[in-house]
């Protein structure tokens, strides 16, 4: 008898296994489906966020090869800095970092035209169809996009994220020149501590950088701008 009913309770665990196996691709479809629109999203509010953009602004050669980059020193902080600030309303990044430099440093400057930048921006249509672009990296030519993104807390629950891109300096280079800038009209350069604007060769404003963030967008410019496609 006892048999019996082990022979039933095996019957029965293996009829609820047979089941299982054959739900389990309706399973799969129905959490496929319900993944499929689901995303790793964080919304902000316009309360939650500022924009900002900067520009590691390099002295280039005759040849187009980067010789130095512009430093500011913050008095206040003791630190010598990359160009950076917020944007204005109704005004787009690029221009905000062009400003920037110039109101921290004096000195104006201009978006570089990368030979080869790495990104993820996609061709305009009329230069690459109706094809759905890939989403993935490609080299662009002759590119002033953005190159790096960082982003950082700013004040109380809000994020600033900072667009930054290659810049070069109207100073035509030369090799023994010891560049800086006094206060110019314009700028912004006394009322938020800038002390003193310099050109460094390149592997001395690495060393002079105060902040790590600094020096990693340095390296990964000059990176860019001197590494074959």
């Amino acid at each position: 008898m006892s048999s019996l009913f082990g022979d039933r309770r095996a019957y029965t665990v293996l009829g609820a296994a047979a089941v299982a196996i054959a739900a389990l691709p309706a399973i799969y479809v129905a959490v496929k489906n319900k993944l499929k629109y689901r995303r790793v999203e964080k919304h902000l509010t316009s309360r939650e966020f500022v924009l900002a953009a900067g520009a590691v602004a390099f002295q280039f050669d005759a040849s187009g090869a980067p010789k130095r980059v512009l430093l500011a020193h913050h008095a206040p902080l003791d630190a010598w800095l990359l160009s950076k600030g917020r944007k204005d309303e109704g005004e787009d990044l690029a221009t905000t970092a062009i400003r920037e430099v110039f109101e921290e440093t004096g000195y104006l400057c201009r978006l570089h035209s990368v030979p080869h930048l790495p990104t993820c921006a996609p061709l305009p249509a009329e230069l690459a169809g109706m094809d759905c672009q890939s989403h993935s990296a490609r080299i662009a030519s002759n590119s002033s996009e953005p190159f790096m993104i960082a982003s950082r807390p700013c004040g109380v629950g809000m994020l600033k994220l900072i667009f930054w891109y290659i810049g070069a300096v109207d100073v035509p280079y030369e090799e023994d020149q010891t560049s800086s800038s006094t206060h110019q009209p314009g700028s912004h350069q006394l009322a938020e501590g800038f002390d003193e604007i310099r050109l460094f060769d390149i592997d001395e404003a690495i060393k002079k950088l105060a902040f790590d963030g600094d020096r990693v967008l340095v390296r990964t410019a000059v990176g860019i701008l001197t590494t074959p496609p």
